[in-house]
């Protein structure tokens, strides 16, 4: 029998979100270096997924958090402060990442 974390990590939920023109380019050429240099499709989907589970690994918290402003230079002061930590959780990403079928369904 499955845990209910086992069975919610296979659920995925649809999210509507606005951006900018400027980071749907970027997410659109992150899918395309990704496609043209390897073969394989990597939608707009799966890199925000990515990014979620990082910041989750990273226990980046939503606390006193008031501005896009204040995420980011937290944000910048966890890569900055952090290194082994961030090889730790890069090295956690490639492991088990394609183990999440959320993610491959992109």
């Amino acid at each position: 029998m499955k845990t209910p974390t086992e069975l919610q990590a296979k659920q995925a939920h649809r999210v509507v979100t606005f951006l900018d023109r400027a980071q749907v380019d970027f997410l659109d050429k992150l899918g395309k270096d990704a496609l043209f240099s390897t073969g394989v499709k990597f939608p707009r989907t799966r890199v925000i997924s990515a990014l979620i589970d990082l910041l989750r690994k990273a226990n980046v918290s939503g606390e006193g958090l008031r501005s896009d402003q204040e995420l980011e230079e937290r944000l910048i002061r966890k890569l900055r402060s952090s290194t082994p930590e961030i090889q730790r959780l890069a090295g956690e990403l490639t492991g088990g990442s394609h183990e999440n079928p959320a993610r491959l369904r992109g």
